[in-house]
């Protein structure tokens, strides 16, 4: 028996919608799969990448973001990091990233990926 008391959702469809990819910085940026489900990413200048959702959304909710590489040593000392999210018809979230040995942003080494896992509210219906 479940230990977890479960409530009626009144809402228009999923409550949220959770959209995870991952592509390889660079330029362009290269994804691991074709056409990737519900996003693109953008180059948008050193270390900046726009990931631009294919759905409008009512609310954006969080987004977590990281490295990986193929080669431990090519991730060390780099951060990643979200930025600026802009909604509407083309909504769109800011990822950058930046090197140890400095304050500015910058490319990242090859075979060096950016993870992230976005969360949406699916509705403007109240709950």
């Amino acid at each position: 028996m479940s230990k977890t008391t479960l409530y009626d959702v009144h809402a228009d469809g999923k409550a949220h919608v959770i959209i995870a990819g991952r592509f390889e910085g660079g330029t362009p940026p290269l994804y691991p799969i074709a056409n990737p489900p519900g996003w693109t990413v953008a180059r948008t200048s050193s270390g900046i990448y726009t990931i631009t959702f294919a759905d409008q959304y009512a609310a954006f909710i969080s987004c977590v973001v990281s490295l990986e590489a193929t080669v431990e040593s090519t991730a060390d000392g780099w951060t990643v990091m979200t930025s600026t999210y802009t909604d509407g018809a083309n909504p769109t979230l800011v990822v950058t990233t930046n090197p140890e040995t400095g304050t500015t942003v910058g490319d990242l080494p090859a075979a060096t990926f950016i993870n992230f896992i976005a969360v949406f509210r699916n509705t403007t219906v109240a709950q």
